[in-house]
């Protein structure tokens, strides 16, 4: 442990660098110089909204808009439902108004002649006009970012911070890469970015707290990767012991503080570990979370992973976890088992087909609960990719069952994430397909888009608290590349919520027209407008149209870096 604070210690110095790339081993160090480079980095984004219709002087009710299951809801607690049984989510408030956020980084990146990369920079955010505008459609906060305002957690309006260093080294069979200070979603732990042996398993063993990241970047156009950041360090070192055959090796610690959505600090550390053996991969994962503030508490998860081609065109994987939770004299365990098979076929053609079983008492904390593993349910997830042309056809779909009800009145199921504690009921079921597409190019325009639907159903004891929810979700539209570098987007996002919640009946419907122009030279340098026009009608007659609303809404947003 004193050995993992000094890394950690020497990472807040020495860092992981925002372009990640190791030193090539083929190069000489004899032929190496001295190198030294800027590195800078802005992203500004302007976003203007004007609602309009009685629906805009409703509390709470103008929130409701690209409710994808996959995008952001699948794993979290679902929506709320305010009086009028309109579906909301809080979390990502369309508030009118206007804000201007900026997030830019200057430092320097130094190259030995031994290969060795090290560099250092710092980071400056600024936030003018409305807060809950900027919060949601502008950049990314930083870390530890927030002011308390009538005992509400509010982003600042400017911070200055001494972002993050790193160090690296690739040569001969070894790598080395350190990152201190903030972690930002590119250079969060590695093994809670990348699929493992088949497996999303950063949402299954840990990942930061809830995102305070915009709606604008959970859209299918993303800017950057929203997660709420995390300060510590990350340690990662890799060596060939044969040809293609890696021992890997990841160590972390980092502090996570209170977001809009948690007010909560928490400490976290642990790491990974596997090894490829024989033509399969075996790996261990360790995970502890402390949890402070408002409540002292800790969860430690661990989860062992492999995966084995049997075949040229199958392969078989799974794994195993196992988590501890403990809070003043609650002490509860928690299992969860993903096990699968991954198929290829012809042309590139991709599917895969798993089981999954997570247990009530698996994620309490919640630092790992995402999109991929809600708990308290079991059941199939599958996908499919089939190419065709320069385009592709995916599919994607749930079918997950409440493993525990309550028996009781009274009795709460703890680790659910989606069903409300009613006694005496039946298993509820969630089921979610999702079929996408895209199109090669065809003079000029590309055609995508996707059809979502999802089903929430619970019988309960008495037929009043019964649910049934049905939420429809299509998106398409064309892109058409004016130049190489410049596109004309446009897209029609259309969501449909109907059915019951208990006592709650509803029936709405939104539609968000977008049009778009973008030029983009490369990733790093990127330039985009961005109009959406917003169209509420609730349809329950109890509403009589007071909670229509409309909406303009104006994004402008410019990424520059070197």
């Amino acid at each position: 442990m004193r050995r993992l604070r000094l890394l950690i210690a020497a990472g807040l110095l020495l860092g992981s660098s925002p372009f990640l790339g190791a030193a090539r081993a083929e190069d000489s160090p004899d032929h190496r110089q001295w190198k030294l480079k800027p590195v800078f980095k802005t992203h500004t984004i302007v976003a203007a909204t004007n609602l309009s219709g009685p629906g805009r002087n409703v509390p709470g009710l103008p929130m409701t808009y690209d409710m994808s299951l996959f995008e952001w809801n699948w794993g979290g607690r679902q929506s709320t439902f305010n009086g009028a049984g309109i579906t909301t989510n809080s979390n990502y408030p369309l508030a009118e108004g206007e804000a201007i956020t900026t997030n830019d980084d200057l430092g320097v990146e130094v190259t030995a002649p031994s290969g060795v990369v090290a560099g250092i920079q710092g980071e400056w955010y600024g936030l003018a006009g409305n807060r809950t505008v900027g919060r949601v459609f502008g950049e990314e906060l930083p870390w530890d970012n927030f002011d308390r305002i009538g005992g509400n957690l509010a982003p600042s309006r400017s911070n200055l911070d001494l972002d993050r260093g790193w160090l690296r080294y690739a040569g001969g069979p070894w790598s080395v890469q350190l990152t201190g200070g903030t972690l930002p979603p590119q250079t969060l732990p590695e093994f809670t970015r990348k699929t493992m042996n088949y497996l999303k398993l950063g949402s299954l063993v840990w990942r930061p707290p809830i995102t305070n990241a915009s709606f604008f970047e959970k859209e299918d156009r993303k800017l950057e990767g929203g997660r709420h950041p995390v300060r510590g360090g990350d340690l990662i070192t890799d060596y060939e012991y044969g040809a293609k055959r890696h021992i890997h090796l990841e160590l972390f610690s980092g502090q996570t503080k209170p977001t809009p959505i948690v007010d909560i600090d928490r400490l976290s550390w642990g790491g990974r570990a596997s090894a490829d053996i024989l033509q399969g991969n075996l790996g261990v994962t360790f995970i502890r979370a402390d949890g402070d503030e408002p409540r002292s508490e800790r969860q430690e998860t661990w989860a062992l992973d492999s995966s084995y081609p049997v075949l040229s065109w199958a392969a078989l994987y799974g794994a195993l976890a196992r988590s501890s939770y403990t809070r003043a004299s609650t002490s509860l365990n928690g299992t969860g088992v993903v096990t699968g098979a991954a198929f290829k076929g012809p042309r590139k053609t991709e599917a895969k087909v798993q089981y999954q079983w997570m247990g009530e008492n698996y994620d309490l904390i919640g630092t790992h609960k995402s999109e991929h593993y809600p708990t308290n349910l079991r059941g199939i997830e599958s996908d499919v990719n089939v190419p065709i042309g320069e385009g592709a056809i995916k599919g994607v779909l749930y079918h997950l069952k409440q493993m525990e009800t309550n028996t009781r009145t009274g009795d709460t199921i703890f680790g659910d994430s989606y069903f409300p504690a009613l006694a005496n009921s039946k298993p509820g079921t969630i089921t979610v397909g999702r079929l996408a597409g895209e199109t090669g190019s065809w003079h000029r325009i590309k055609l995508k888009g996707y059809v979502e639907e999802a089903r929430f159903r619970k019988v309960a004891q008495a037929d009043a608290d019964n649910i049934n929810k049905y939420v429809t979700n299509i998106s398409a539209g064309p892109s058409f590349s004016v130049t190489e570098h410049l596109s004309i987007d446009a897209d029609l996002r259309h969501l449909i919520a109907t059915g019951r919640w208990q006592a709650m009946r509803f029936h709405h419907r939104q539609e968000i027209p977008e049009l778009g122009i973008s030029y983009s030279r490369d990733k790093d340098l990127r330039a985009t407008l961005i109009y959406h026009w917003y169209d509420f009608v609730d349809s329950n007659p109890s509403s009589s149209g007071e909670n229509n609303y409309q909406g303009h809404q104006i994004l402008a947003e410019l990424l520059w870096r070197f």
